[in-house]
């Protein structure tokens, strides 16, 4: 393996864990902007209203997505193993 290689693999890695990562992320982003903006009109100011539909959601969300976690995690692992079968030859 060259620097080359080892620059894709990563790249590639980089490229997986922003993507598995986005929904989750702006579910939290999304969801706390609500909250906030409900918080604001009732001006009611308690942290347990911004956290409990933060958890629940993202989690909601994360059940959901489980099967597109599994494929995107599947087909990263046969890229990999692709990769280093190629690599060796």
């Amino acid at each position: 393996m060259n620097d080359g290689n080892i620059l894709d693999i990563m790249q590639h890695t980089l490229y997986i864990v922003a993507l598995l990562s986005a929904p989750p992320l702006a579910c939290v982003v999304i969801t706390g902007l609500g909250s906030q903006i409900v918080q604001t009109v009732t001006q009611l100011k308690d942290q347990s209203l911004a956290f409990i539909p933060k958890v629940l959601l993202t989690t909601i969300l994360i059940v959901i997505l489980i099967p597109w976690y599994i494929n995107t995690v599947r087909e990263y692992f046969q890229y990999i193993f692709n990769y280093m079968d190629i690599t060796t030859q």
